[in-house]
């Protein structure tokens, strides 16, 4: 590969198990974008449904696939992350989606700006058939997001940023420790490298369904290990190595709930949206938005009520 192909590269990783169901449409979100010089490096963690056989349905030469060993997520990463080739480096996971601009505009901005080491951006959610569901991060405003890290806030997910290859790498990726919640101990340790922006442009579609890791997963698992990324960073910032670094017997909680289905969360933030628009005295648009919750599960006791409140308040 030529110096400018190399100057210009970005990597984009796609960790992906048992993707079948949307990873087609994932990869087109990859190889459609407006800017071309890329690289997709598919993780296959170990799948055993159709998800390699869907891959190989593509005949592009910026498709590399990598065999996974189905030990989480973080090593998945981390496997795409050695074999990264670009300068920059973004992650889409296998069931989401990029807009058609996301690699162009991060690309750009971080030329524009090299005094940064990431960009970042908002992201909505998607249903399993597409439908948009909640734009996540509405009234944000283009910002320096240095001191949200400060005080343990990160604002956004990882798979919005776009960063430099060779600052991941300086890091070391993502730590095996974490078997979720590693991107947010990634964004952490990431802001202690350099200065992050935060651009007010969605660049990401994250898709709610049940059988993403979000919800096959205890939701104190989950808290467990993102207040321990949060309580590591606290400890890197008064001078310490921080208890995953120094080696601690660090045990999730027995873990006695049951993971959330997506429905449930759909139905709770499309009601938060809509109490969005009533509170913005946007009210056509508030009941706009209780009639789609509506609509999209009309068998659901809770947006019926949603919406006659929403009418009355009125």
């Amino acid at each position: 590969m030529d110096d400018d192909k190399m100057n210009s590269l970005v990597s984009v990783i796609m960790p992906a198990k048992n993707a079948g169901k949307f990873i087609k449409q994932s990869i087109e979100s990859i190889l459609n974008q407006s800017y071309q010089d890329i690289e997709l490096i598919v993780i296959n963690d170990k799948s055993t449904d159709d998800t390699l056989s869907i891959i190989k349905q593509f005949d592009d030469e910026r498709i590399s696939v990598i065999e996974g060993n189905s030990t989480g997520i973080s090593d998945a990463f981390n496997l795409g992350l050695k074999h990264a080739q670009g300068v920059f480096f973004c992650r889409c996971d296998a069931d989401d989606l990029y807009p058609s601009d996301r690699i162009a505009s991060q690309v750009k901005w971080l030329r524009d700006n090299p005094d940064y080491i990431a960009v970042c951006g908002k992201y909505a959610t998607i249903d399993k058939k597409n439908r948009h569901l909640v734009q996540y991060l509405r009234d944000a405003q283009d910002q320096n997001i240095d001191d949200e890290f400060k005080i343990l806030k990160t604002i956004t997910h990882f798979c919005t940023f776009m960063t430099y290859t060779s600052t991941l790498r300086n890091i070391g990726g993502c730590r095996a420790f974490f078997v979720t919640g590693e991107d947010i101990d990634l964004q952490l340790r990431l802001s202690m490298e350099g200065k992050i922006f935060f651009l007010a442009k969605n660049f990401y579609y994250y898709r709610l369904h049940n059988i993403s890791i979000t919800h096959t997963q205890p939701s104190s698992k989950r808290e467990f290990y993102e207040a321990m990324a949060r309580k590591c960073h606290q400890q890197r910032q008064a001078g310490d190595k921080d208890s995953v670094d120094s080696g601690e017997n660090l045990t999730p909680p027995e873990i006695g709930d049951t993971a959330r289905k997506s429905e449930n969360k759909i139905i709770n933030q499309m009601i938060s949206q809509s109490w969005y628009w009533h509170k913005s005295n946007e009210h056509k648009k508030a009941i706009y938005e209780a009639f789609r919750i509506v609509k999209i599960f009309p068998t659901s006791l809770l947006p019926w009520k949603n919406l006659l409140t929403i009418i009355m308040k009125k």
